[in-house]
């Protein structure tokens, strides 16, 4: 189980070396590559440690090593994606904090005004769902350039945007009870520093910090998840939900490899392995059958809108497909992802493991590789396009179904986006010159 924790680890510092050699990335590779490990890693680790009384270490064992394959294929596929010559591209001027600005502003609008209102229409939630991650793109370049620039010009600009990246997990905190969702997206606005920081220490220290901080405060919230869930589900008033998430910053605790209680948190909801080794071991003695290609016939099935085919058969979830293969009965109210290592594996074994991930990872290294371009040419439009469908893939506890419809209305919400940029940029660039003209000129001594 050390090794295969070690080939994941391995893996993830080879893809930021390999993304950082020529940093034409805004690091989504690395944001799903550290996701994947963040459900997959910490339960096998709780596992393998000596003083560990964890049960069902040999499922942990299976699910992790095919994990590790994984990773390998994921790296494979990113690099290729980028193996043709990129070239030389120049750094184009355009109004960027003018386009992060409307990036945050327009995906928090869409999320808190439009989502709630249209959220249930067939096809249309869905786009506006995804069109809301259009805020990412702001927080993640401000970051990017607020970041390195720390120590030189002050943390003002860096804490604008470190605050702007916090108000979607807290709001989402205390409106579902859920602090996964959350720290997703604040993985992919953070991942680009793994590429923009200059000092290879600095990423390694960053990681290590991430890590463990996010690890702690995970620990802190999962010992009241229960009556956090408890109050917000029951339709409290804000005051009270403040008060009992509140708890968690009240009652934190540094994680501690040596407590069990710590120990069981990871093993429970940081710990895909264990779906992945029961689903193997029962394939393995023809409990069931490997679905050879069935989700993934059901992926592509979900890309027809359900406003054109509204009796469609698929539905975005995954307890079905865990439910299937380990023959578990699952609690209601808790959220059981099928991940992508259980899923690909359940199809077509260790080949659909090695080919899922390779494609994976060639799809949203181009995607990632382009939408870099896309920022430094300062075509901003273009940038949605990719950017928007590269989010949707990374969710490393998810099924194909919502990899596939995810893209598909992220992508239809991307051209949404273009359009609206477009016409802003074109209304404001009057203004711009405007103001260019009326303010005078420095004199120099």
């Amino acid at each position: 189980m050390i090794l295969s924790i070690l080939t994941c680890l391995a893996s993830l510092v080879a893809l930021v070396a390999l993304i950082r050699r020529n940093q034409i990335s805004l690091g989504l590779p690395i944001a799903y590559l550290f996701g994947l490990l963040l459900i997959h890693v910490p339960g096998a680790l709780a596992h393998s440690l000596p003083w560990s009384d964890l049960r069902d270490s040999d499922f942990v064992a299976t699910g992790i090593w095919l994990t590790a394959i994984g990773t390998l294929a994921f790296i494979t596929g990113v690099w290729l994606s980028r193996n043709r010559a990129v070239g030389f591209h120049p750094f184009v001027a355009r109004p960027r904090a003018e386009f992060w600005t409307f990036c945050v502003v327009a995906g928090w609008a869409v999320t808190y005004a439009l989502r709630p209102i249209l959220a249930s229409i067939p096809s249309v939630g869905a786009v506006i769902d995804k069109a809301g991650a259009a805020w990412m793109i702001g927080v993640m370049l401000g970051l990017r350039t607020g970041i390195p620039t720390l120590f030189e010009q002050g943390p003002r600009k860096a804490f604008r945007w470190l605050v702007a990246m916090l108000v979607f997990p807290l709001l989402m905190l205390l409106q579902s009870g859920f602090l996964s969702y959350g720290s997703a997206a604040m993985i992919v606005c953070l991942a680009p520093l793994a590429v923009s920081l200059r000092s290879h220490w600095r990423v390694a220290a960053a990681f290590i910090v991430v890590s463990v901080f996010g690890l702690s405060l995970f620990v802190s919230y999962f010992q009241i998840r229960t009556e956090i869930r408890r109050v917000i589900w029951g339709g409290a008033a804000l005051e009270e939900r403040l008060q009992v998430t509140r708890r968690i910053v009240e009652d934190f605790r540094w994680i501690d490899l040596r407590d069990p209680e710590h120990l069981k948190a990871l093993d429970k909801r940081l710990n895909q392995n264990y779906f992945t080794g029961l689903a193997a071991a029962r394939l393995e003695r023809n409990e069931v059958d490997y679905l050879y290609g069935r989700s993934v016939w059901e992926g592509a099935l979900a890309l027809v809108p359900r406003v054109i085919w509204p009796d469609k058969p698929v539905y975005a979830g995954s307890p079905k497909i865990v439910s299937e293969m380990t023959r578990l009965k699952l609690h209601e109210g808790t959220s059981f992802g099928v991940g992508n290592v259980m899923e690909f594996y359940v199809n077509f074994g260790v080949a659909g493991v090695v080919l899922g991930f390779f494609i994976l990872g060639w799809v949203i290294g181009r995607l990632d590789l382009l939408a870099a371009l896309a920022e430094r040419n300062g075509d901003f439009s273009r940038l949605f396009l990719y950017f928007l469908p590269a989010v949707a893939l990374i969710q490393p506890n998810g099924s194909i179904i919502e990899l596939c419809s995810g893209s598909a209305a992220a992508l239809l919400a991307a051209f949404g986006w273009g359009w609206a940029w477009r016409h802003w940029s074109t209304w404001r660039e009057p203004r711009r010159t405007r103001l260019q003209i009326d303010t005078p000129a420095l004199k120099l001594p």
